[in-house]
């Protein structure tokens, strides 16, 4: 009976960690498309609309934004922006604050600024999930989804 018992625990153990970790998303999975640049000074923007100062591609709810391709790829420790309409290469590093059931949050530097930063899905009133990456850092919020092509 203690035999059967130790099994029946330690298979429950086995099945417990490994459950504990299976949906957690990390910044190292993807390579993430950048959707929308938001300005967090909220004193100047007359309407929420003028906070979003540059989107991913054109979109209508936002025809004053700049349309602008940045994606951003993380390993090691280390980030890297790139802005393609620009030509401009942006370097940092990520270090673990805290994981949470589904994600996890980081504190980054970017070109030697400060900032924080969330992966964890997104789940949309139609039912669907997918990952996604807000960063806040220097008076902005910068909001990633993986990118698809």
């Amino acid at each position: 009976m203690k035999k059967i018992l130790s099994v029946f625990l330690m298979s429950f153990i086995v099945f417990a960690l490994s459950a504990c970790n299976a949906d957690v998303v990390k910044i190292e999975d993807y390579e993430w498309e950048m959707r929308t640049v938001m300005s967090n000074d909220t004193e100047s923007a007359q309407y929420q609309d003028e906070l979003v100062v540059a989107v991913g591609e054109a979109d209508e709810l936002y025809p004053d934004a700049e349309i602008v391709d940045m994606t951003l790829t993380a390993k090691d420790g280390e980030i890297t922006i790139t802005d393609t309409t620009n030509g401009k290469t942006y370097n940092g590093t990520y270090e673990v604050m805290q994981k949470t059931p589904k994600g996890t949050d980081y504190e980054i530097i970017i070109d030697g600024v400060n900032g924080y930063a969330t992966v964890a899905p997104t789940e949309y009133y139609d039912g669907s999930e997918i990952p996604t990456l807000p960063i806040n850092i220097d008076g902005y919020s910068l909001y990633f989804i993986p990118n698809e092509s």
